[in-house]
């Protein structure tokens, strides 16, 4: 098919009356493809002149974009750290690596080369990406000066460039059933970086023993690591467990696992690294001997150190850190006090996981970010947090304050725009808006609050309210406080919530149910809400079985309906419906709302009727018990010539079912 200019396809695709799925796929390939046309060459002379235009510093950062997969959203503090690790950042005695890094991305940012993905709530760019024929173009220029190969592993083919180049981008296959012996010319590769699970194995560090970069989403292991020695960044999945030999790689400046990492004491003596992260890091404690001190004086991420001593030893040795994530197992003996003498500290990670009183705690006056767990801060002593002049997010996670009541002080938490609570036993919050002037974003999650302080309707920045497990009454004052805001002439709220409330279905037993042609069915039920697919087991051979099998779905909306369908079960061919029924949970959810505490066991509060609008084979009564709403019913099968189901329905705000469970 002869390829068309992006204007004519446009237009020819508007007339066309009927839009096929495949000419949608058409239409996908061909506009892009076709900037590589010869009508179109001009498009491609317009988009490359952005790039010879382009300060010398910043082609390579804009060529290395290539190394990510199409439409790829990239994290701006990953590709920032590649770039260092690549040597494409220029060093400056007044700013850090990373600092200028952010200003190479402003720039390609402003000049249209790089679009935004996410912001921070400070403003900062946290993701990014490249439009597609960008990244064609990128692509292009890099194959052109042999800047990147990508390469597809097919079975053991494998081009004699891809052990010349410089940078190996793997976009699939596997190494594992290549042939390949290491080489003079596999010593030119400097990067290896691979999208997909698999590329990597045990022999990789023998190909290419001169890496910088290893970024790979597969396990890699640790004594092929060790042999990196002029490594700079090194990214892999999985547990590792660093030996003494980790001091050989004198270069490494960034070290990222997802899960588990084991350092030996000898990292104390790598000044050069910059970044080390993992799901939990063992870190052991500096050594004594005064005259190998080391101060980690680049290290600006150590994340998530678990059974961390925040001692002046080990403070003083990493003065500059800016994001530190630690977890303590006892509270009141390890100097939290020092965290004050980290002076360039941003972004603070802080949880507890121990049973002793939390101790004289301290936070440096340059935090922006802050995140707590398992703390028992007394509300009353919330101050130690509001103060903190430059606070912009704060996340209170579980039991991190302790109390029913929270009266915040005059003139705190004055640069807050991002609060999260995650509190069960808060009740009472009692503020206005001078207590949170720059508030953007409000996230509750099970909360037994009952309402948000109507107040917050006069915070002028506020945007949005997230409600998550939370009762149906918080839901009302958001609503209420977002109408409030229209009525003084403010943009309304964006209000997101979810799990309005806890369903719990036992599914008792099936009653009188259908027999086909002579057999016995082997029935099993399939409830559906939404998306929500819930199931018993089959009974064997029984038209009055007994499934007593109980499900709990978190309901956003109770307004949607929930069907149940009986199937017999086949093992060799499709399962036959026996029948199906819906009902409906309003009801239950209504009464559920009068919350009459104190009421005896067994108050009937309303009686349902069967009728042409239901599927009740009887009528059901919603009963209250232990202040909670259940209702009984036996739902008449449809669509077959006889089978009912008989239910019990329990209706919960979802903070009491947390504080029963």
């Amino acid at each position: 098919m002869q390829r068309t200019s992006f204007g004519s396809c446009c237009c020819w695709w508007a007339s066309c009356k009927v839009r096929k799925r495949s000419y949608w796929k058409y239409v996908e390939e061909d506009l892009t493809s076709s900037v590589n046309n010869q009508d179109d060459e001009f498009c491609m002379k317009i988009l490359l002149l952005s790039y010879i235009h382009l300060p010398i510093h910043l082609k390579p950062c804009f060529l290395y974009l290539a190394v990510f997969p199409q439409d790829f959203d990239i994290k701006v503090s990953r590709l920032v750290r590649l770039w260092i690790a690549e040597g494409f950042i220029r060093h400056s005695k007044h700013k850090s690596l990373e600092e200028i890094g952010d200003e190479y991305l402003e720039d390609l940012i402003d000049r249209n080369l790089i679009l935004v993905g996410k912001r921070k709530i400070s403003g900062e760019v946290k993701t990014c990406h490249i439009h597609d024929l960008l990244s064609d173009l990128c692509r292009s220029e890099a194959r052109k000066h042999n800047f990147l190969v990508f390469a597809k592993l097919h079975k053991t083919k494998v081009s004699s460039d891809m052990l010349r180049v410089r940078r190996l981008i793997i976009n699939g296959g596997q190494w594992k059933k290549m042939k390949l012996r290491a080489s003079r010319s596999a010593a030119t590769t400097r990067s290896f970086v691979s999208f997909f699970s698999g590329n990597s194995s045990s022999y990789s560090a023998r190909r290419f023993i001169l890496l910088r970069v290893l970024d790979v989403v597969d396990r890699y292991p640790q004594h092929e690591i060790l042999k990196l020695i002029n490594s700079r960044y090194v990214a892999c999945m999985g547990s590792l467990s660093m030996s003494s030999s980790v001091s050989r790689l004198r270069s490494l400046q960034t070290l990222v696992v997802d899960e588990e990492l084991t350092l030996p004491i000898e990292i104390w003596q790598m000044p050069q690294l910059r970044h080390v992260k993992a799901k939990t890091i063992s870190l052991p404690d500096p050594p004594s001997d005064a005259q190998k001190i080391t101060v980690l004086e680049n290290l600006q991420t150590l994340s998530t150190v678990g059974d961390f001593k925040c001692t002046e030893e080990v403070i003083k040795r990493i003065p500059n850190v800016k994001k530190l994530g630690i977890v303590c197992p006892t509270v009141g003996s390890y100097c939290l006090s020092n965290l004050n003498f980290l002076h360039k500290l941003e972004s603070l990670s802080l949880a507890f996981d121990g049973t002793l009183g939390r101790g004289n705690m301290v936070f440096p006056s340059s935090l922006k970010k802050l995140c707590l767990s398992e703390c028992k801060i007394p509300w009353e002593d919330m101050s130690i947090v509001g103060s903190l002049p430059n606070l912009q997010v704060l996340k209170l996670r579980l039991n991190a304050a302790v109390g029913l009541k929270w009266i915040p002080n005059e003139e705190e938490f004055i640069r807050l725009k991002f609060l999260l609570i995650e509190l069960r036993e808060l009740e009472i919050w009692e503020a206005d808006s001078t207590h949170f002037p720059c508030l953007e974003e409000l996230h509750l999650q099970t909360l037994n609050l009952k309402e948000i302080p109507s107040d917050f309707s006069e915070i002028l920045p506020l945007q949005v309210i997230d409600l998550n497990l939370c009762s149906s009454s918080l839901l009302t004052s958001a609503k209420e406080i977002s109408e409030e805001r229209e009525n003084l002439g403010y943009d309304a709220l964006q209000i997101r919530y979810s799990s309005f409330g806890v369903l719990t279905i036992l599914v008792k037993r099936g009653i009188n149910l259908s027999v086909r042609d002579g057999r016995i069915r082997d029935p099993y039920v399939v409830i559906k809400m939404g998306e929500k697919r819930l199931k018993t087991r089959a009974v064997i051979r029984n038209v009055n079985p007994d499934w007593d099998k109980d499900f709990t779905i978190f309901v956003s909306d109770p307004c949607q309906p929930i069907s149940l369908t009986v199937y017999d079960q086949y093992k060799f061919n499709l399962d036959d419906k026996m029948g199906d029924a819906d009902f409906d949970i309003r009801p239950l959810v209504e009464v559920a709302k009068m919350n009459p505490n104190g009421l005896p066991n067994g108050t009937v509060s309303t009686i349902m009727l069967p009728s042409i609008s239901n599927c009740l084979a009887e009528e059901s009564s919603l009963v209250w018990k232990d202040n909670r709403v259940m209702q009984d019913m036996r739902l008449r099968l449809k669509n077959i010539d006889c089978g009912e189901i008989e239910l019990q329905l329990e209706w919960s705000d979802c903070f009491s079912y947390y504080k029963r469970s």
